[in-house]
């Protein structure tokens, strides 16, 4: 028998490429059991450096040398959970059971592998599922193409252009006139300023905060304005309309005490 520390130690591993006799086995002698022995220890070194195939080899010296029912348990583990290798723990797992030395937690533990093993094997024999079908994909009919653009919704396009372009630049005038009051409230007490930076940040955002206004209201009227004239039905026939030109102009300038917007068009 070989010491419990030697081969109790490998107990979660498996993996080796021989296949035993059947034959009944012969009592060792000492000799025997020395090498058994020996390559058994050096199996378990290998298996603790992560030698997994050497640890099997040399599993199957030992046994060779001395059988035990030990050295199988431990070749069909590393094959099972170390190796990888379904039919060989298989295989050593039913030769591990069958041997009058197996234990029976080993053997409820053996047989319970066996069960997962060969399920595992039975799945994987399978052919893969065909593919389904792709699901067919609902068609949406075609959008109504319209005839043409009459000039009074050429001129809606150019109103609701304007608008987008006056609340874009009111925008622009609201962030500057927030980053002023920014300034003001870490410069002023009410009031009263430290710096003069202060007092000017506070004419800006008040000079910024108008023209905000002012973009952001004509230009919110602009486009609702060029959206209902675009929209509005009429007897016009498109065919016989030539598309106007059209201009659209948004200019900022600096004035006295602030800056000014001014938004204008042509079509």
């Amino acid at each position: 028998m070989f010491p419990a520390a030697l081969l109790a130690g490998v107990l979660l591993a498996g993996t080796p490429r021989a296949v035993f006799a059947s034959e009944p086995e012969l009592p060792a002698d000492d000799s025997s059991v020395a090498i058994s022995e020996e390559k058994a220890a050096q199996a378990f070194e290998a298996y603790q450096s992560r030698r997994f195939s050497e640890a099997v080899a040399l599993y199957v010296e030992a046994y060779d040398a001395a059988p035990n029912a030990d050295i199988l348990y431990n070749i069909a583990r590393i094959y099972d959970t170390k190796l990888g290798d379904r039919p060989l723990a298989i295989n050593f797992y039913r030769h591990y059971i069958s041997d009058p030395g197996a234990v029976p937690e080993r053997i409820q533990l053996a047989n319970q592998r066996l069960l997962a093993l060969r399920d595992a094997e039975a799945a994987a024999s399978q052919p893969p599922p065909s593919p389904a079908p792709p699901a067919a994909v609902p068609v949406a009919p075609p959008a109504p193409v319209r005839a043409g653009v009459t000039a009074r919704q050429w001129g809606a396009v150019g109103l609701a252009g304007l608008g987008v372009a006056a609340i874009g630049i009111g925008a622009g005038f609201g962030f500057a006139a927030i980053d002023d009051a920014h300034t003001v409230h870490r410069l002023c007490d009410g009031n009263v300023c430290r710096e003069q930076r202060g007092i000017d940040a506070a004419r800006s955002a008040e000079s910024n905060a108008r023209i905000s206004t002012v973009g952001l209201l004509s230009g919110g009227a602009l486009v609702a304005l060029g959206t209902a004239l675009y929209f509005w039905p009429s007897s016009e026939r498109p065919e016989q309309v030539s598309l106007p030109a059209i201009e659209l102009e948004a200019n900022v300038q600096q004035a006295r005490g602030g800056w000014a917007l001014e938004l204008a068009g042509r079509w």
